[in-house]
């Protein structure tokens, strides 16, 4: 580390130079003056590609007169390129995203076009400041009895990162090719995905270690005591990571599909290594569940192919009311109701004697069971409606209190006692 200290210290002999002092201050001037530019036309509506090429135009077409009267401006003109390149590099990005949000081309400009021009940039400074490849011996310390030189690390972050950064287009081809060729679900191929990526990323793990000179024993033995840790100390989260690879392959809960969490109603958005991401229709909130949950409780699930529920309405009906014809007019209603399914058939049955009525179920099937509580609204709208065309009442109860004298007088007391039902309750009304 302290030669790399020494190194470092011995660039300000290099930047201390008259030709590349004024250089960076030229650069300086241009990054200042670029942002009150942008600002300005900024306010004037001007295109965005316009203010982008503002700043590094003018520092290229200062740097080339500047050129032209035998002045360095090799930094000047390098920077100039770099900072156009990066610009026009976002302004495609923009325009990439404003067309398609999801498109993957902006996606892989973004993770590896940029680092490749952050790397380019980086490399350049250091090959103007001193030599790469005595940069790349020096030493920055010893891990696992392994000395690490700068090189050896700087090429291992571009290893692990371009690793990290193939896994997920390889994982996607091989799992499209097993699809394809054995016919597996959709859930299987996601699951072989999963695991493919994440394969590759082991494996690159230890090429990069294994190229960086570290011991293979030493790996094995960290190997070793890892595998112990997430025994004992991250077993819900191993427990979770094995339940969401199961769920992918089974495909019992698929993205889109209905479950009922607590009585309410949600829908599967996604399904993850570690949790399912579930929104829920009463407060649109969001649900993030445990996968192992789904193997340790109970869930109501509304696949795919059968995605309705059985649903019922509780309506009460006057005594002297014929019963069926209340029965035939709910089982009228539920069938006209454009949401409601003809199979099953909607079907009503009186359910039991009240104090004040009779009471009846109308039980139905709705086609999607986040509009159930929408349906069940139309149809006791659409009940009271009908009742109160063909005459029907639905009663409800009504009583009287009378207040009582407390403590009582001794003339309340023997009237009370001469007519006991006088001042009681008064018994319920059917207003049917």
């Amino acid at each position: 580390m302290n030669n790399l200290l020494f190194e470092v210290s011995s660039w300000t002999g290099y930047i201390g130079r008259a030709a590349v002092t004024w250089q960076l201050i030229l650069i300086g001037c241009a990054l200042i003056a670029d942002v009150f530019i942008r600002n300005k036309l900024g306010t004037k509506n001007v295109s965005l590609i316009i203010c982008q090429a503002v700043g590094p135009l003018a520092l290229l077409g200062i740097s080339i007169v500047l050129g032209l009267a035998s002045i360095p401006t090799g930094i000047a003109n390098r920077f100039g390129l770099i900072w156009a390149a990066w610009n026009l590099l976002l302004w495609i990005e923009l325009k990439l995203i404003q067309r398609n949000p999801k498109d993957r081309r902006a996606l892989w400009l973004r993770r590896l076009v940029r680092p490749a021009i952050l790397v380019s940039a980086l490399l350049y400074c250091i090959q103007r400041l001193s030599s790469l490849s005595s940069i790349g011996l020096i030493s920055v310390g010893t891990l696992l009895n392994t000395q690490l030189a700068l090189g050896q690390l700087f090429y291992s972050l571009i290893g692990l990162y371009l690793i990290l950064l193939a896994s997920a287009p390889i994982a996607f081809l091989i799992s499209w090719i097993s699809k394809e060729g054995l016919k597996i679900s959709n859930q299987s191929r996601d699951a072989i995905e999963i695991i493919v990526r994440y394969l590759i990323i082991s494996f690159g793990l230890l090429a990069v270690a294994l190229q960086a000179g570290f011991n293979p024993t030493a790996l094995l033995t960290i190997s070793a005591g890892l595998s112990v840790g997430l025994g004992f100390g991250i077993k819900e989260i191993f427990a979770n990571f094995i339940s969401g690879i199961w769920l992918l392959f089974e495909g019992s809960i698929r993205p889109g599909e209905i479950l009922m969490i607590k009585g309410e109603p949600c829908r599967v958005n996604k399904l993850g290594l570690r949790a399912t991401f579930l929104s829920r229709q009463r407060d649109d909130a969001e649900l993030i569940i445990p996968n192992q949950t789904f193997f340790t409780q109970d869930a109501e699930s509304f696949t795919t192919g059968e995605n309705y529920r059985r649903d019922e309405v509780v309506v009460g009906a006057a005594y002297h009311h014929e019963p069926q014809q209340v029965i035939t007019l709910l089982e009228q209603i539920a069938c006209q109701h454009p949401r409601v399914l003809q199979h099953p058939v909607p079907q009503a049955f009186a359910i039991d004697f009240a104090e004040s009525s009779i009471n009846y179920t109308l039980k139905y099937s709705g086609h999607n069971p986040l509009d159930a509580r929408t349906v069940s609204s139309d149809l006791r709208q659409e009940i009271w409606t009908a009742f109160n065309n063909h005459g029907i009442g639905i009663p409800f109860p009504q009583r009287q209190v009378y207040p009582m004298e407390w403590p009582p007088n001794r003339q309340s007391s023997l009237q009370t006692q001469q007519n006991p039902h006088e001042h009681s309750t008064a018994d319920q009304q059917d207003r049917g």
